[in-house]
């Protein structure tokens, strides 16, 4: 027979057939191979059902903040916030996760849900977490900033105060540090080096201070490395 064409439309793709081996519940995330998808309603044991591989959907997650427009990802064997350990959860953790989506909305560390948007079974070539345009929250005096994802953190203090700053989760992490309302000096002090130099704390004085940190790998650790510094002073304590 003659080849009539290259390819032939047959749906718009939402969802797709799905016959599991044993039955699964309404709401339950299936992984194949590359693809993913949820089941909206119980489906049978070998009986013709189907998985919704896009949309937006409310998911379980991790015990982490999860900005706008991250990257998330499905931990088959992660602990959801508040639900069963080890029954999976969204995590914005690449490494041996499948990906799920975009957070369509933050979602704080204790929350035990995300909105997504679920891609559908798509293929992520490029895996930046997160662009610096996602905002972290400022912790306040004496708190330590969030390093779950890529971002930026805008400084607000009312005296002179501190912060804490951990090892990157990752290499190639990126994190902006501003002093957005100087009310007294930041002094933030971080947990590896910052440069090669060895100092291992960020003073911000004037509004408008700023600098850029990325993750890199540094033997068997992950430390910052200063990319760009607009007026902060680095020392080492």
């Amino acid at each position: 027979m003659a080849q009539a064409f290259q390819a032939r439309f047959i749906q718009e793709g939402a969802s797709i057939d799905y016959t599991p081996s044993a039955a699964v519940a309404a709401g339950q995330v299936v992984v194949l191979g590359s693809m993913i998808g949820v089941t909206k309603v119980p489906i049978e044991a070998n009986a013709l059902g189907a998985l919704a591989v896009r949309g937006l959907f409310d998911v379980v997650k991790a015990n982490e903040q999860q900005a706008q427009g991250a990257a998330l990802y499905w931990d088959a064997d992660g602990n959801p916030y508040g639900g069963t350990v080890g029954t999976g959860c969204a995590t914005t953790t690449a490494d041996g996760n499948t990906f799920i989506g975009f957070a369509q909305s933050a979602a704080g560390a204790t929350a035990e849900t995300v909105r997504v948007l679920w891609s559908g079974p798509v293929t992520v070539t490029n895996t930046v977490h997160n662009a610096l345009t996602a905002e972290i929250d400022d912790p306040g005096a004496a708190g330590a900033i969030p390093v779950t994802d890529s971002g930026h953190v805008d400084i607000v203090t009312a005296a002179a105060e501190t912060r804490t700053l951990a090892a990157p989760t990752y290499v190639g992490q990126l994190l902006l540090i501003s002093l957005k309302t100087d009310g007294g000096d930041c002094v933030i002090t971080c947990a590896t080096t910052v440069n090669q130099t060895g100092n291992n704390t960020i003073t911000l004085g004037d509004a408008g201070d700023a600098i850029l940190l990325i993750g890199k790998a540094n033997g068997a650790n992950n430390r910052w490395s200063v990319v760009s510094n607009d007026g902060c002073a680095l020392s080492t304590v």
